[in-house]
């Protein structure tokens, strides 16, 4: 049975920290696969946002999108596309939270969730072993990701 892939918007609140940092506030998509929000069982204790966020360049957003499309390379090795990344800067040297995808006919399939960075050459398993696989319609999952990016790209205007 094919899972349903939604985008939701969520913000993620800034702040001023005890220390006098700040955390940015940042909106983004969080991916809500079957109505279980991706953010609350990976991302969020992480302090990450998924890569569909608005405040990161646009280019590198949807080079993103593309790599979950399959259209674009894996941005890790072992042929791992990021889905949630660092909250203030996107950077993958912070830490991501990965997963290979896959297309057999017309199937997308996400599996194999991870926590990794470029730094280090184990990922972190463990954690995640109890999410996915998710299968997905590949017609409606590409469309569900275009038209997120459509939607960053008229508020980025």
């Amino acid at each position: 049975m094919d899972a349903l892939l939604e985008l939701t918007p969520l913000i993620r609140a800034g702040a001023q920290c005890a220390n006098g940092t700040y955390k940015s506030e940042r909106h983004f998509f969080d991916f809500v696969v079957n109505g279980q929000s991706l953010w609350d069982t990976l991302g969020k204790r992480h302090d990450m946002v998924s890569i569909l966020c608005a405040e990161y360049s646009a280019d590198e957003t949807e080079k993103a999108v593309n790599r979950l499309l399959l259209r674009e390379k894996a941005d890790l090795p072992n042929d791992r596309r990021s889905v949630f990344v660092c909250s203030e800067c996107g950077d993958l040297g912070c830490g991501a939270i990965t997963a290979v995808v896959d297309k057999q006919g017309e199937t997308i399939t996400w599996k194999t969730f991870g926590y990794e960075n470029t730094y280090e050459d184990k990922i972190g398993f463990d954690d995640y072993s109890t999410v996915g696989p998710f299968m997905f319609n590949a017609v409606s999952y590409e469309r569900t990701l275009v038209q997120a990016m459509a939607r960053l790209r008229r508020a980025a205007h």
